[in-house]
């Protein structure tokens, strides 16, 4: 199981930070095994010059319509001839793509969608921009996640599902897996709201661990309530009482126990790595793997 282990690549922040190129740590890491890969939105990416390139992309779309800009993407990937407005941009999008033949990528970011949004239009409008970047990460398996980093306390659970329902209606000419994940706020609650929208459910059991080691919510309980068919996407990190560690090792979170579940229910989604950042992410995400294969 643990041998298609990938990673999710804020993994890479500190290199980045350094001047590392995005486009070369994907293509290492692809050729050291780790074929999937979660493009996460953040500092770190927009500072690199792969995300230079995603700002550009971004004010370009305007010019296109939905099914041109689709059009472009798929015939960017299979190496098929197009008509665009932005030659130079899309022969720099057809070099990275090129690149990351062989690989599987998908596309999250930070989004409030357990609260109304303030300006709907503008949400709107994000969602739609995270969409076209989703599929043109990877046509054949377009896959955006949500995760909420600012919501807390109460829930209005019919406002999240609501929000998530109209997401999920947007772009229905593009094939998409739309996903949300844990965070801040209890698996238990998150599936229970992506299955009642309709999304699929990333969970990251280290999310459900206090700094004390007490659980927000209990992991069993998680795991008696998931359907594999509701579970897309599972992230590994391990976590101490010092924090998020920078390879996965011995901590609160029990990986045989996690292996355990997805293998006996037929687990078929992905497993991503999701370290603290270091200059040295492949050494840590080597180790890492070689320490979950143990388990």
């Amino acid at each position: 199981m643990f041998e298609k282990l990938g990673i999710v690549t804020n993994i890479w922040a500190e290199e980045i930070a350094n001047g590392a190129r995005f486009d070369e740590l994907m293509v290492e890491f692809g050729a050291n095994g780790f074929k999937d890969m979660e493009v996460r939105e953040g500092d770190y990416l927009r500072n690199s010059e792969f995300g230079q390139l995603i700002q550009e992309l971004e004010i370009a779309m305007s010019v296109y319509t939905d099914a041109e800009f689709r059009t472009i993407c798929d015939a960017v990937w299979t190496e098929q001839s197009y008509e665009s407005k932005h030659p130079t941009l899309f022969k720099e999008i057809a070099a990275f793509t090129e690149k990351a033949s062989g690989l599987t990528l998908s596309y999250a970011m930070s989004h409030p969608w357990l609260s109304q949004p303030t300006d709907s239009e503008v949400d709107t409008q994000q969602i739609i921009k995270a969409k076209k970047l989703a599929y043109l990460l990877c046509p054949e398996r377009p896959r955006l996640r949500l995760v909420d980093l600012e919501t807390e306390g109460d829930i209005d659970a019919s406002a999240a599902v609501a929000n998530l329902k109209h997401y999920s209606r947007l772009l229905p000419d593009y094939p998409m897996i739309f996903a949300v994940e844990n965070a801040r706020q209890t698996a238990t609650l998150t599936l229970e709201l992506a299955v009642a929208s309709g999304a699929k459910l990333t969970y990251d059991e280290t999310n459900t661990y206090r700094a004390d080691g007490t659980t927000v919510n209990p992991p069993a309980e998680f795991w008696r309530t998931i359907k594999m068919t509701d579970l897309t996407s599972v992230h590994f990190k391990q976590k101490t009482e010092t924090g998020v560690l920078s390879e996965v090792g011995d901590g609160y979170v029990n990986f045989r126990a996690i292996a355990e579940h997805l293998k006996t229910r037929h687990y078929t989604g992905d497993l991503l790595l999701e370290n603290t950042p270091t200059v040295h992410s492949l050494r840590d995400a080597l180790r890492s793997r070689e320490y979950l294969l143990s388990c």
